[in-house]
């Protein structure tokens, strides 16, 4: 192992950059790759391929049994493996990243999109789909600050006029400053949306509601917020 731990996260980045690293190992690799060029050299050329993932695939919209058949799936997993004892689910290693699947250094973006394929059925959730009827959806957002964009990712989790951004692995707010969060109404000025953060991991609630067509932007601004954004957008949601 290197000094800089690169044995322990062999399978990690890929899992990190595609949100599928579990939320307790997120903010420990976060500070290994603030001190590793290598692995933030690795994660911007992966970041390309993640990057167009959203336009990768046309959003779909799920059936309305889907619930119901995967639950049905799931639950029968978990009788099957009561009965097989608690080390059933176990696996001798697990691995997470895309290194394991495909050769290195060739990692297209169509592997990613295959890595990341699996990860949305997996959560149960189709990107830029929905169900007819109005349930909850998670939206791509892009990352559009070249420095942030190489370990950070964002998307907009909407469920009827609630809507909430989750981000990873954004750099920290520069002295003074706040990230603001903005609604962008068709062909209107963007307006506040009444929530600001300097979190880099985690959910940031939407007070104001979100309708058809609106677009979520992020900005830095000074502390305490701004009326209209004085900065370009650091985060760019696809319209909802």
């Amino acid at each position: 192992m290197s000094a800089n731990g690169h044995g322990r996260w062999d399978d990690t980045l890929a899992a990190y950059l595609l949100g599928a690293l579990p939320d307790a190992e997120v903010e420990e690799f976060e500070g290994h790759l603030a001190g590793c060029e290598r692995c933030r050299d690795e994660a911007a050329s992966l970041r390309v391929a993640v990057d167009v993932l959203p336009g990768a695939v046309p959003p779909v919209s799920p059936p309305k049994e889907l619930k119901s058949r995967v639950m049905s799936i799931v639950e029968s997993e978990a009788e099957l493996l009561q009965a097989a004892g608690t080390e059933a689910d176990r696996p001798a290693r697990r691995r997470r990243g895309l290194r394991g699947l495909f050769p290195r250094p060739v990692i297209t973006a169509a592997a990613a999109a295959a890595a990341l394929a699996v990860g949305v059925v997996a959560g149960i959730a189709v990107v830029g789909g929905d169900d007819g009827g109005g349930g909850q959806r998670t939206l791509a957002a892009r990352v559009t600050d070249p420095l942030a964009a190489t370990t950070a990712r964002a998307s907009l989790v909407v469920d009827g006029s609630r809507a909430k951004l989750v981000v990873r692995g954004m750099p920290a707010p520069e002295s003074g400053r706040v990230y603001q969060v903005w609604l962008k109404r068709r062909d209107t000025v963007p307006v506040p949306a009444g929530a600001t953060f300097m979190l880099r991991s985690g959910d940031v609630a939407i007070p104001r509601a979100v309708r058809d067509g609106d677009q979520v932007l992020v900005t830095s601004e000074p502390d305490g917020g701004s009326q209209v954004p004085t900065r370009q957008p650091i985060v760019v949601a696809q319209p909802v």
